[in-house]
């Protein structure tokens, strides 16, 4: 390794303690953030600015082009079929790969300054936990990569832990605060206008034909309001403080105008979590403000004023609104009650959270594997509650969830990496009589609070989690003292190495990409089969740890299946051989089942496939000959030991019994599912055949009657109960239809 000394024998941070000197804003304005830097430091610094602008506007959807000009087909459809989260990750790794590259090139080739922070133990301790968490997970390849729309695995912690690093080595002076902050508010002031265009109706995009959420909750460039009121709550204190520490009128203006449509944006994408992170970090800058003994002219408050007018009139027109989340007042009294709504589900959730910490407290299931753990100890009365679809990949609190993901151990490095970077910024952040100039570094310690306490009961994702670790190292970057590197003779060879590494890495992080648009594209190839199975193939190809790629070809082998039995069953209509189609769509069934196998080897605790693996089999059953029911039952046992309140796997058990004439053991596992989710109608029915079938049409006529309640005029239920009240009503023995 190279021999280092420390430069001056004195750190930047004891620097920092004596008294400091106001520079006048203007003078700061002035000052040029490239001055003093190296070509390759100078590149690492473009990169870090175009990951701070451009990772919270990526997007893959830009069909408003394709509106305005029908001919750019291209735009037709968005790049990728994730359109936020993976966009914002590639860009978030290529910027940091480039920075890392540029920077650490530099130091092996010439030498130079290494700026060292009291925090770096603990990250690199981490980072080694997080990893070896990675090798013990239940999915390797989903704690390294992280799950699907979410990807907070290893590597994300990895490139967390890299823009660190590139701000402390590189922001070594206000200037450089200064302007890395104007890029994030400059950024944050276009998404958070769209978000509040949105509130207004007004969106240049088409999303598609339903929003998961209500239509008039502003989502901008995060794809779920959850994740903009996490954005917004870093943005809020950085607009302010660069409004009050900026002397030249306009751009005080416009700082002030940013920060107002931030709190309009902030206040209309309804995310109590956001609310309640937001009020502490505007808080926290306020008071820092009231120390520093920041002077207002007319221009506050007379911002200040507007923003209160915003603000009433948003809270007004949302008090008018029926809609129990788009009514303010609603929607923070629901906070309070418990036993009903999101609330009540999502204690469930943290009990199934702390059911998983228990089970494995030290090492965890592996970072961003929640979604894979929660289907076993999720408790029964969340199957009830929130559906059997509905699987929760998120703890929506994140000390939880890191301790479920990665143990006790890698929750109490991270929290206590956080505390520990605040407590050693503090100082700086909280200084008296230090001038409004002063207050950048304010905004960013206040913005990270603000979002650690949004984390409590909000969601983590790359786009905005990024801006936290963001935040700390500018919180601790004047406490960094300076290390002088030499050039080691290896050095040349060494910058070579990690040029090939990080080549490597960018050609990876670009496949990334294409294999999400192959996946896209297999979703509306439906008209021709074969392009659909090629686009699929491609994605796998280019991405072999993602289950859900790998999914999606044994649905498309199954559909390519049904199809070919339907052709079979119209040409043995026709009077002519069907066998050749029956013989096409074994093969397809031989295919799909080998690619739900595969998935299921990759992701065994992802309780999906084994629902798509089990309806395969009992499709099978139906059409071919050979032990298909047998195969349902052994699959069905295997998913009911991954989930054991899923309801969609005993209906697929319940079938394959029903095949095998096992009714009575068919009633058993129907009663079971029936008691799980109340509101799921298809157990219901086929426990209504199966106790026609038995002979008790009471219970029959029950269970047709409750499908009935749940959907009106169904012919099926229908059927059967005009079937067993005849049988009642005769004192027979009439079966119900199958």
């Amino acid at each position: 390794m190279a021999s280092g000394r420390r430069k001056g024998g004195k750190s930047a941070g004891s620097a920092q303690r004596s008294k400091p000197v106001a520079t006048p804003s203007r003078q700061v304005a002035a000052a040029r953030p490239m001055d003093g830097m190296s070509g390759a430091h100078k590149v690492a610094w473009v990169a870090l600015h175009v990951l701070v602008f451009a990772v919270p506007l990526a997007i893959s959807n830009a069909n408003w082009i394709f509106k305005l000009a029908p001919g750019l087909t291209v735009f037709a459809l968005p790049l990728t079929y994730d359109q936020f989260d993976i966009v914002k990750v590639f860009v978030m790794r290529a910027c940091a790969l480039v920075g890392v590259g540029a920077w650490s090139a530099d130091l092996l080739v010439r030498g130079g300054k290494l700026r060292r922070t009291r925090a770096d133990f603990i990250i690199l301790a981490f980072l080694t936990w997080v990893l070896i968490t990675s090798f013990t997970s239940v999915s390797p390849a989903t704690a390294i990569f992280g799950k699907y729309r979410r990807y907070e695995g290893f590597l994300s912690f990895l490139t967390y832990a890299i823009v660190y690093f590139l701000v402390v080595q590189l922001v070594d002076r206000p200037s450089r605060s200064r302007s890395l902050a104007h890029t994030f508010v400059v950024s944050g002031a276009i998404v958070a206008a769209y978000g509040f265009s949105q509130f207004l109706g007004i969106d240049p995009i088409q999303w598609g034909t339903q929003l998961p959420f209500e239509f008039n909750r502003g989502f901008a460039t995060f794809g779920n309001p959850d994740l903009l009121g996490g954005f917004l709550v870093l943005l809020l204190p950085i607009a302010l403080v660069m409004a009050l520490a900026e002397s030249r009128r306009v751009w005080r203006g416009i700082y002030w105008a940013v920060f107002l449509v931030s709190v309009a944006a902030w206040l209309t994408a309804f995310v109590r979590s956001a609310w309640i992170g937001g009020v502490v970090a505007l808080g926290i800058t306020v008071v820092a403000a009231a120390l520093a003994k920041v002077e207002w002219g007319l221009l506050d408050w007379t911002a200040a004023g507007v923003g209160t007018a915003i603000s009433g009139a948003v809270v007004a027109r949302s008090l008018r609104s029926d809609n129990p989340v788009l009514n303010i007042w609603t929607r923070m009294a629901s906070i309070f009650k418990l036993n009903e709504g999101s609330a009540l589900t999502r204690f469930e959730i943290w009990q199934a959270a702390v059911r998983a910490v228990k089970e494995r407290p030290i090492l965890g299931f592996g970072a961003d594997t929640f979604r894979l753990v929660f289907p076993h100890t999720k408790p029964l009365t969340y199957t009830r509650d929130a559906g059997y679809l509905s699987v929760a990949d998120n703890v929506h609190n994140y000390p939880l969830q890191l301790a479920a993901g990665i143990g006790l151990v890698g929750a109490f490095l991270l929290y206590g990496l956080f505390g520990w970077i605040l407590f050693l910024g503090a100082p700086s952040a909280f200084r008296r009589d230090r001038g409004a100039a002063g207050l950048i570094v304010t905004g960013f310690w206040a913005a990270a609070v603000g979002y650690i306490v949004h984390l409590m009961f909000g969601l983590s994702v790359t786009g905005s989690s990024v801006f936290l670790w963001l935040s700390l190292a500018m919180v601790v970057a004047p406490t960094a003292r300076v290390v002088e590197i030499a050039a080691p003779k290896w050095g040349m060879a060494a910058a070579f190495a990690m040029t090939v590494v990080v080549s490597a890495a960018s050609v990876y992080n670009i496949a990334y990409i294409v294999a999400d648009n192959d996946y896209l594209h297999a979703q509306f190839n439906t008209s021709s089969g074969g392009s659909t199975l090629a686009s699929i193939q491609s994605a796998i190809r280019l991405n072999p740890f993602n289950d859900m790629y790998r999914a999606q070809l044994g649905q498309t082998y199954a559909q390519q299946m049904a199809v070919d039995l339907d052709t079979a069953r119209q040409t043995e209509a026709d009077g002519k051989d069907p066998q050749p189609d029956v013989r096409h769509a074994y093969d397809a069934f031989v295919l799909a089942e080998r690619a739900y196998q595969d998935v299921i080897a990759l992701v065994p605790t992802e309780f999906d496939n084994y629902v798509f693996l089990a309806a395969l089999y009992n499709q099978a059953g139906n059409a071919f000959q050979g032990d298909f029911a047998q195969r349902a039952v052994k699959v069905a046992d295997r998913g009911i030991a991954v989930e054991p309140y899923g309801p969609a796997i005993r209906l697929q058990k319940a079938l394959a019994l029903w095949t095998l004439g096992r009714l009575d053991s068919a009633a058993t596992v129907l009663e079971a599912a029936v008691l799980m989710d109340p509101n799921y109608a298809e157990p219901m029915q086929l426990l209504g055949d199966t106790y026609a079938r038995l002979g008790e049409y009471e219970k029959a006529r029950a269970q047709y009657d409750r499908v009935l309640v749940l959907q009106p005029g169904d012919a099926r239920a229908t059927a059967g109960l005009k079937s067993v009240e005849a049988s009642l009503a005769a004192g027979g023995s009439n079966p119900a239809p199958k």
